[in-house]
């Protein structure tokens, strides 16, 4: 009896260093195949998509330019504002300096359209400063100049995956943009205002490039990295003693920049998108959801029913697995492709503010959380187990509506369509819960 009983401490210490040693991709997991387990995706769920409050974009890894056009959800068009530093630390452009060409250049990192449409792209000349202790959103925006500084007033044309040659040397991918000669004089004529970084940004205090036209039917967004070096403001000038010179303002990590984005969605043609997000026709959520980046659209979903679905129980309900199933509805749109993430965010019962969920990777991991798409499915899995077990305890800090938003959507231009609440077959947005009650 007694060898017996050792035998039984010894599996069952054995067991709890195994179960202390998992990983967070065991979370919830440990109890499906038990007696009594259940599964079931007809818990409610509510949910609406609505137009984006405010979305930060300064500093951001990448920067958005782009006008397009989008049979759902309108017109869009995006502009960076970036301020410029100098190149070096000490500034000379040697006697009598005039200038050969000035031309802006912005490194592509992706792009969102239709790259055989050419984009009208104007550069204006800041008048307001940019500060580098402010918080700037989609909506911000700054003064400048109304007169353009291009050389010639044409529409641009991308190749994101062709490099580019000037003179000899060969770069990746990137936008080139000459502006007039007049402003390149300007900057050789006031080499006196670029003594240091502060007095060069006072004097000249950045440039707003935007997005005004496209040809064709859809346009293009380029996603810019800003702090690459391929992204300057080059001068080619000649002095008295050099035929052939050149000097690079830079946009720095230590220079302010950021995405406006503004949308007009009167040229939508769905009538799910106008009745829902412009009229705030919340049943329409029944049908058909959307999102859309840059400040544009989320999707609020809300559990109501989920703690009355298990009143009684208390502690005697253990969720093995909860998954969110949102579900692509709209995979074959030429150039209007999927986002490659979503995310969801919580909300702060204290006061309103958006939060990690406590499945989040942040806490967990992406395989884990989820939000990828799945190409052969159309479709997007959220793991929200342990959220959806405080719901039920009512001891979460977080209310029992999300947010489902573009994750990365300062940086990114896509847009989704999403099968509602209310269908009836696969591309319902759904909670599958596995659960044990005991």
């Amino acid at each position: 009896m007694k060898r017996i009983l050792a035998v039984l401490l010894l599996a069952v210490a054995a067991a709890a260093l195994t179960a202390c040693q998992d990983d967070t991709s065991s979370i919830g997991l440990g109890l499906i195949d038990q007696v009594g387990t259940e599964f079931q995706d007809t818990s409610t769920v509510v949910a609406c998509s609505i137009l984006e409050d405010t979305l930060p974009t300064t500093n951001l890894a990448s920067c958005v330019l782009g006008n397009i056009h989008d049979p759902v959800f309108g017109d869009s068009r995006a502009a960076i504002y970036a301020q410029f530093a100098l190149g070096g630390s000490s500034v000379n452009f040697g006697a009598n300096p005039v200038v050969d060409s000035i031309v802006l250049t912005l490194q592509l990192s992706s792009y969102y359209g239709d790259t055989t449409s050419r984009v009208g792209i104007r550069v204006h000349r800041l008048t307001e400063d940019l500060s580098s202790g402010a918080t700037y959103y989609q909506n911000s925006a700054v003064g400048h100049d109304a007169t353009p500084l291009n050389y010639s007033l044409t529409g641009y044309s991308i190749r994101p995956g062709t490099s580019v040659i000037v003179d000899t040397n060969t770069y990746s991918p990137h936008l080139r943009i000459r502006l007039s000669q007049a402003f390149g004089q300007y900057l050789l004529n006031n080499v006196s205002q670029m003594a240091s970084n502060s007095s060069f940004q006072q004097f000249f205090k950045g440039l707003c490039i935007d997005a005004v036209s496209h040809s064709g039917s859809t346009g293009y967004m380029l996603v810019t990295n800003m702090t690459s070096a391929l992204s300057s403001l080059t001068l080619y000038y000649h002095n008295d003693s050099k035929a052939r010179q050149k000097y690079d303002f830079v946009c720095n990590s230590e220079c302010t920049r950021f995405t406006h984005c503004s949308h007009d969605y009167q040229s939508s043609s769905h009538p799910d998108f106008s009745q829902e997000v412009l009229s705030g026709q919340q049943e329409v959520g029944a049908r058909t959801l959307f999102l859309q980046a840059l400040g544009g659209v989320k999707t609020r979903i809300t559990f109501p029913n989920l703690q009355d679905a298990f009143k009684g129980l208390g502690n005697r309900v253990v969720i093995n697995k909860a998954e969110l199933v949102v579900t692509d509805i709209a995979p074959e749109e030429p150039y209007l492709t999927h986002p490659p993430t979503l995310s969801l965010q919580g909300v702060s019962k204290t006061n309103g503010n958006a939060m990690y969920l406590p499945d989040d990777e942040y806490y967990t991991s992406s395989s884990y959380f989820g939000g990828s798409y799945n190409e052969s499915r159309h479709e997007y899995r959220f793991r929200i187990t342990q959220y959806v077990q405080n719901l039920i305890l009512d001891n979460s800090d977080l209310t029992n509506s999300l947010y489902l938003v573009v994750r990365g959507s300062g940086v990114r231009a896509n847009r989704l369509v999403i099968g509602g609440t209310g269908l009836t077959d696969g591309n319902r947005l759904r909670l599958e819960l596995s659960y044990t009650t005991y």
